[in-house]
């Protein structure tokens, strides 16, 4: 917090609420420690239609004590604190309480579908304190919201910025990036509705890549070669979708979901068959999670990464179906090794061992129940027993080569003998799918890969909850799940201060996040190449468990997935990258690439900020770092840019110490 009452009570200092007040403390210094307080505001919907609570959650140290919680809200000239009898305007004196008593968690509806569109600039501030002195003393309050402006204003008004650094916080989540363009976006229907026009943008795919056979012919030079023969082709346009698709949610959750179910271009390099894969999972990434289940179970890519197709029925008492496949869709695709709490906690027996989800015999009931599936026959050509190698379509069984006996899988359920393929298929991802392990397991990491690595286990457990019914009795409903994940009370609200939460940026989204904000334009050349160097050669991951797993963990005991890839090599190559980006002109076209356009930022926006330094400074924290920029590295990075004289060399100076930062590179 800054001055002396605070940053986030500047305006009441401008009222002279509190000078009187800490005039008389200023010699007294902290009498415990209030660092643990949280206050946070939790909000839906939009100006025309807002739900707001205030969450107020003392300080361990004050937790029982005797004391009063305060909210207020100051618009324009007036200033107004919430009673049990209703807002009240205050004139001076004492501050009135909402409620006096013990301290604990308290949560304070404040609105429920009102609309405030017409208060513009509205801020509401809580907080708690043993008395009045001791909430300004320790500076346990906090700002929870500020309404912005509904409409687009000739001159903007002064919460126009705050709001901005609202939303660019959830498009950071919901998008690879916020910039200009998608924060306005996102101003007018607010996050909800933004959400509902994103589930209803059509979707941007990766195209039709031509087929081409298994190995290349003498006459495919190297061009051809890279072009169908390596993800090359396929990875730009991945970067391109990062830097311009309109389908920004849809693009962005495909990315959490192939890192989850993954399919490597390490194993199998054809660019037509991973584009198969990919256009798979964004056409899928809005629907029911047991679709996706069945439709990448049946995907030749993937039948042929874990060695589904062509795994035939055992043929004697001594052979055995290829479990592959079967292992890792029950250990990475959909339940986990463990039985899980609803909450994400795994259950253990009476001393304190892990339960696990399934054992071997499990397994291979599973990996019977995959066989007589084959690649799909090419067009024009009949299907037989075991296909040649074909990747467009779905896998196609037959039915001879299928192991009709009885299967035991989860849970003790049996598939009774002599039911077809394709009954055995859609039975037995029936049987994942209702396991109760699913919307923790997905849920959680989802959360992880979207918003923070340490989520709280009542965070999970709502978005358990959405998986497991939408509000219409529908299980797996992967648009309640994103909309339960990205507008939790734990993901909105107030900004985030726990060093706890939050996450490590992966590099494909500290590329696309540091270009989106600067107005880039990328064929994705230059963004591909330096993503590997930072660790992550994207749809190329080293195994089925992807570029890093999930519970990797820092020596502090939290969970840091991304910093599985994130070394000495990768800090260097991603400040070089924003060096070359910023002071190098980013990358020409590549003349071996039709219709290369190189990589580029646009600098004008920010050169014209730049007679102002803070300004300039205000609005790129905004941009990369949604208002959280620390008030030390605010001073200084001013202070430098201010000693320049050329405005672009202050834009420049500006964006790279901003960009090179550990603020901008753990998202909070």
């Amino acid at each position: 917090m800054l001055g002396s009452c605070g940053k986030a009570m500047r305006r009441f200092v401008s009222r002279g609420i509190c000078i009187g007040v800490l005039a008389s403390l200023s010699a007294v210094s902290h009498a415990r420690d209030t660092s643990d307080f949280q206050i946070q505001g939790n909000y839906s919907g939009s100006p025309s239609s807002l739900s707001l609570n205030a969450v107020i959650t003392p300080a361990t140290v004050d937790l029982s004590s005797v004391g009063s919680v305060y909210v207020t809200a100051i618009y324009g000239n007036s200033t107004l604190f919430l009673t049990p009898a209703g807002w009240t305007p205050w004139i001076g004196g004492a501050f009135p309480s909402y409620l006096t008593g013990p301290l604990g968690r308290t949560t304070i509806p404040l609105a429920a579908n009102n609309d405030v569109s017409s208060l513009p600039c509205l801020s509401v501030f809580a907080g708690y304190g043993r008395d009045q002195t001791d909430l300004l003393l320790n500076q346990t309050y906090g700002a929870i919201y500020q309404i912005p402006a509904s409409r687009a204003l000739a001159t903007p008004l002064p919460c126009s910025t705050s709001a901005d650094a609202d939303i660019a916080r959830f498009l950071e989540q919901a998008s690879f990036g916020p910039n200009d363009q998608s924060i306005a976006e996102v101003r007018q229907p607010g996050l909800n509705g933004w959400l509902s026009q994103q589930f209803n943008t059509p979707v941007t795919g990766y195209g039709d890549f031509p087929y081409v056979p298994g190995a290349a012919s003498p006459s495919c030079d190297s061009i051809c070669v890279r072009d169908n023969y390596t993800l090359f082709q396929l990875q730009l346009k991945f970067f391109q979708n990062v830097m311009s698709a309109p389908d920004q949610l849809r693009q962005r959750i495909t990315f959490a979901l192939q890192q989850i179910l993954v399919v490597s271009g390490l194993d199998l390099n054809l660019a037509y068959a991973n584009a198969e894969y990919q256009n798979l999972l964004l056409n899928l990434a809005f629907g029911n999670f047991e679709t996706m289940l069945t439709e990448i179970t049946l995907n030749p890519t993937m039948g042929r990464y874990l060695d589904m197709v062509n795994n035939g029925k055992p043929l004697s008492s001594i052979d055995q179906a290829n479990e592959n496949y079967a292992r890792e869709l029950l250990q990475l695709f959909s339940i986990g090794l463990y039985q899980l709490n609803q909450d994400g906690s795994v259950q253990t027996d009476s001393t304190g061992r892990p339960l696990p989800s399934y054992d071997e015999d499990v397994i291979k009931g599973f990996a019977r129940v995959f066989t007589g599936w084959t690649y799909p026959p090419r067009p024009g050509v009949s299907s037989q027993r075991y296909n040649p190698t074909y990747y467009k379509g779905r896998m196609v069984v037959d039915p001879s080569n299928h192991d009709t006996g009885s299967k035991t899988l989860l849970n003790g359920t049996v598939l009774p003998a002599g039911q077809t393929p394709d009954k055995d298929l859609a039975d037995a991802i029936r049987v994942i799918f209702m396991h109760p392990n699913v919307g923790p397991f997905i849920g959680k990491q989802l959360i992880q890969k979207l918003v923070t690595s340490n989520p709280a286990p009542a965070y999970v457990s709502r978005v358990a909850a959405a998986f497991a019914d939408n509000g219409q009795g529908v299980r797996g409903d992967m648009k309640a799940v994103i909309r339960a994940i990205l507008l939790d009370s734990e993901a909105r609200g107030g900004m985030k201060q726990d060093a706890a939460y939050g996450h490590l940026k992966e590099p494909a989204l500290f590329i696309g996040h540091l270009l989106r904000a600067l107005g880039g334009s990328s064929d994705g050349v230059f963004l591909r190449s330096q993503s590997t160097r930072m660790g992550q050669n994207v749809m190329m991951a080293p195994s089925v468990f992807n570029f890093y797993p999930p519970d990797n963990m820092l020596q502090s005991g939290l969970l840091a997935p991304e910093f599985g890839i994130h070394d000495a090599n990768a800090a260097f190559a991603s400040a070089n990258f924003v060096y070359q980006m910023v002071y190098g002109n980013g990358a020409a076209a590549d003349t071996s690439v039709a219709g290369s356009t190189g990589t580029r930022i646009d600098l004008a926006p920010f050169t014209a900020l730049a007679s102002d330094p803070a300004r300039l400074v205000d609005r790129l924290d905004v941009l990369l770092m949604h208002g959280t920029l620390s008030p030390s590295a605010r001073s200084s990075i001013i202070g430098a840019v201010a000693a320049l004289s050329s405005t672009s060399d202050r834009a420049r100076l500006a964006i790279y110490l901003l960009g090179t930062s550990s603020q901008f590179r753990v998202e909070q």
